[in-house]
Formats: structure tokens, sequence, C-alpha cells
């Protein structure tokens, strides 16, 4: 809210961020950032800009372990900056089996709920919640 109208913001811009590969409340001490520091969740309701951090430690697991422990599937499996958490997956899955909803009609229904005013178009990545649905069905 700016005095007069509300202004849209994002979780990273608000200083949110995700700490992977350790347990909660045990900070990391050498941090890695999401491929190019510009993470992207997709939800069943919403889509969310956010901050996302690697566990570089010596023992760390790989990047994409990090996000499936975290219920975060990637849509991609090399500079990881997309991934759908496992409830929008499941729920994509229920709705395509009940009523044939495509991918990006989904993906468009998340884009909506993040913000339906028309103003700030969400970049297209359709893409990335097909490629999460095609390997979680082989």
């Amino acid at each position: 809210w700016d005095g007069v109208s509300f202004y849209s913001t994002t979780l990273k811009s608000m200083g949110i961020c995700l700490q992977l590969g350790h347990t909660s409340g045990v900070r990391c001490i050498n941090l890695l950032p999401a491929f190019n520091d510009n993470f992207v969740i997709i939800d069943y309701n919403s889509i969310y800009k956010v901050g996302l951090y690697f566990c570089g430690c010596v023992s760390a697991q790989p990047h994409i372990i990090q996000l499936l422990c975290a219920h975060l599937f990637p849509a991609t499996t090399v500079d990881l900056k997309t991934a759908a958490t496992f409830q929008a997956l499941e729920y994509f899955q229920m709705l395509s089996f009940e009523s044939k909803v495509s991918t990006f009609e989904f993906y468009k229904t998340a884009a909506h709920w993040t913000d339906n005013t028309g103003i700030h178009v969400q970049k297209v990545c359709a893409n990335a919640i097909s490629i999460s649905i095609h390997h979680i069905t082989i």
C-alpha cells in the first residue's frame, strides 16, 4: 500500500528467501544462490518469485535432491530456476484426469491467481509444468 493504492511486490523483494539443505533453524555457512539468483515456484494457486539458496557445504546433497526434499519438483536438471510444488503437480494431475485441463490452462490459472489485473503479465513458463508432469507420469 503506497497510501493511494496497492502495489505489486514479490516475496523476493520483501527479503523472503528459502535456504535448502539443512534442517529448519540451522544456517548454512556456504550458501549458493539459484541460477541468476532468480527462482520461480509454481504452486496450484500462485506463482512465486523467491530468493532460493542451495547448501554448498562439502557434505551437501545435489541441488536437485535439495529441491525434492523441500517438496519442489525442478523443471530442468541444469541451471535450476523453476520448480513446481508437489501439491501443484498433484492438483494438476487430478484436474487433468477429471476435466482434461491442459498444462497451459493450469499455468494461466495460477498466473491469474497471482495477479488478475492484467497489469503485470506473468512470463509464460507453462513448459516448466509440462516438463515436471512428463517426468512424474513416466
